[in-house]
């Protein structure tokens, strides 16, 4: 059975409150719509991709914690039939979700796979794409990108773009190419193969530049004595483990960049079972964040953890939610230093609409602690609020099982909850990370006028 990506009529958005957006960031939705009807906005740009078949893309804004989302449009009917889905027809043959990979600045790289395309695994199947906001209705662009040659195909999780001076951008992907590695098995069968890196990794780094429309490789220096070594060893307990993997990108402004390596600060005490287990979205998120206060650039990094407490024979589940900041030029894993902590419990609501489109769980709908308690919450992410806040973005449900999905805002400097929306379960039903924060909402709204 073959699947395809359903065609869906995007989700209609609400009118905002004052009629304009925030211009700071959105959370927008990792993957596009695919609308069988043109979308067309003042954002929308016309490209070309690599089989001649026309594209439209277009950007919908909404304010967090409602997901901003892209929307893409295959006008050509010469792409052959519909093929019909469980939610309708699939547009023309798409094999694989359109993925937003990064975003910088005005700038988004897009991966979208080509309508038709009988290859799922490499890069005959899809196409990149750079999407440029432009300050005037109608002058978006979009640039497809020449395929990459001379070196294996990278993974999206190891790329970003990189605004640079005018109109020119750099896509920068950082790979392994090797690593002295040790296979052994890892406690029994069940738990899996783990792989120990038994000398220093060496790295290539692949650049696009676009003034050159010209991709380029060269290796990096081996980082040396990678101080994890020292503060945040593998622990017995990973499963499937590299030495290193990456797991996102976030571009830093520096004028001498050195490869180095630097541990995350180490997880809560009750986190260690589940450290270097699984997908790290699930538990945290790094970004970087300017305050509109503050001139200096920051990292900031959260980590969730889950908990329980229990009195008697009575157990109610709970989370917590820590950031941890540290200033920008990196200088030491010593410059870590906690934020601020967030509980389930201490969360203060004061919209009444938020309180209504909080999932019933409790008889008294004024025990709102034990509702943000007994949801399922998962994959934190950092983002920027209305006032320069940081906010805090979770993703919570009912059960695994359930279908219908929340992403809630909470401020960390009162622990209020900000916001509450509800997800699109037609595509957005299971339990990953769907959204990513973006500040390409600034240059957007330019051309709205919003």
């Amino acid at each position: 059975m073959v699947e395809f990506v359903p065609c869906l009529d995007p989700p209609l958005l609400p009118t905002e409150e004052g009629g304009n957006l925030s211009p700071s960031s959105v959370m927008l939705d990792g993957t596009a719509y695919i609308s069988a009807d043109a979308v067309s906005n003042a954002t929308t740009a016309v490209g070309q991709m690599s089989n001649g078949a026309p594209i439209h893309v277009s950007f919908c804004l909404a304010r967090p914690p409602r997901l901003s989302y892209i929307c893409v449009h295959f006008p050509s009917p010469v792409l052959g039939p519909d093929v019909g889905t469980v939610w309708g027809p699939a547009v023309r043959c798409v094999w694989n979700p359109l993925l937003v990979i990064s975003t910088e600045a005005n700038l988004a790289l897009l991966h979208i796979s080509i309508p038709g395309s009988l290859r799922v695994n490499d890069h005959s199947a899809f196409d990149y794409f750079v999407y440029a906001a432009r300050p005037r209705a109608g002058a978006s662009t979009l640039d497809l990108l020449p395929k990459p040659t001379g070196f294996p195909r990278f993974r999206d999780r190891d790329t970003a773009i990189v605004h640079c001076s005018g109109s020119r951008y750099v896509i920068a992907v950082l790979s392994t190419i090797r690593c002295g590695v040790k296979v052994g098995w890892q406690g029994s069968y069940v738990r899996g193969l783990r792989l120990w890196c038994l000398g220093p990794m060496e790295w290539s780094l692949q650049l696009y530049d676009s003034d050159t429309r010209g991709w380029t490789s060269k290796p990096l220096p081996p980082v040396e004595a990678p101080e994890r070594d020292r503060v945040l060893p593998i622990p017995d307990s990973a499963t499937t483990v590299l030495f290193h993997e990456n797991t996102k990108v976030i571009v830093l402004e520096s004028t001498t960049p050195v490869l180095r390596d630097m541990p995350l600060p180490k997880p809560a005490r009750c986190n260690r079972g589940s450290f270097c287990k699984g997908d790290p979205y699930w538990h945290r998120d790094i970004t970087v964040v300017t305050l509109p206060e503050q001139s200096q650039m920051s990292i900031k990094y959260q980590v969730d953890r889950s908990s329980s407490s229990s009195d008697d024979d009575d157990v109610d589940d709970y989370w917590t939610a820590t950031v941890w900041t540290m200033p920008v030029p990196i200088a030491s894993w010593k410059d870590w230093h906690k934020d601020c902590t967030i509980d389930a419990a201490s969360i203060a609501i004061d919209n009444p609409m938020h309180r209504e489109l909080l999932p019933r769980l409790t008889v008294d709908p004024e025990e709102v602690s034990v509702t943000f308690s007994r949801l399922l919450t998962a994959h934190p992410t950092l983002g920027l609020g209305m006032n320069g806040d940081v906010v805090v973005y979770l993703l919570s449900k009912v059960d695994y099982r359930a279908r219908e999905g929340w992403v809630i805002a909470v401020g960390t400097k009162d622990s209020k909850l900000q916001g509450i929306a509800k997800l699109d379960d037609r595509k957005n039903f299971s339990l990953r990370r769907y959204y990513r924060s973006t500040d390409i909402s600034k240059y957007l709204t330019k051309a709205t006028g919003n």
